[in-house]
């Protein structure tokens, strides 16, 4: 019996995804995002119009995901929405913790930047005692909102880490994000 590797360069709802090069690219919308190549990246199921891409690397549990809505008109700076977006997450995410029996920690915005541009980055955490394991288990989600060319683009890192394993989230979660690009 042979090995024989198998890798998938597909269409995703907009753009393109190589998970030989764990690269996605999208030239209408102008964007390449490098995830890390030694990790396994599975496609997932886009199920609606907005999302641009969804992988899950199951080893880390990260989530990624990328969504782009349109819209009309001069918004302006996404940084003069703070307030706005900083309380909606935090109203959804604690539904969210509540109906998965986690403890809802909080979410956090600010202003911060991706590739150069304004951006509000949020960041969700929930956890949940595991009294079998005697672990406490986090799940976090870190998000960019950014405005471009008429879309409010969502950039997303989302995983269930152990307590333990939270500065390694963020240092992976940081390289993930450092490989997104946007013209």
């Amino acid at each position: 019996m042979s090995f024989i590797p198998f890798f998938s360069f597909s269409q995703t709802a907009s753009g393109e995804w190589n998970s030989k090069t764990a690269t996605y690219t999208n030239s209408s919308h102008k964007i390449t995002w490098k995830l890390i190549e030694d990790l396994e990246w599975v496609k997932r199921p886009i199920l609606d119009e907005s999302t641009l891409l969804k992988v899950r690397n199951y080893d880390t549990q990260l989530l990624v995901s990328l969504g782009a809505d349109k819209y009309d008109g001069d918004y302006g700076d996404c940084w003069d929405y703070i307030s706005k977006i900083e309380s909606q997450p935090k109203s959804l995410y604690k539904q969210l913790s509540e109906q998965s029996g986690m403890e809802y920690l909080g979410t956090e915005a600010l202003k911060s930047q991706l590739c150069g541009i304004h951006a509000i980055k949020a960041r969700s955490d929930s956890k949940k005692f595991n009294p079998e394991n005697k672990q406490t288990i986090h799940y976090i989600e870190i998000t960019y909102e950014l405005f471009r060319r008429g879309y409010i683009y969502t950039v997303s890192i989302a995983a269930l880490v152990l307590e333990e394993e939270i500065v390694d989230f963020d240092k992976i979660a940081t390289m993930i994000f450092n490989g997104f690009s946007i013209e």
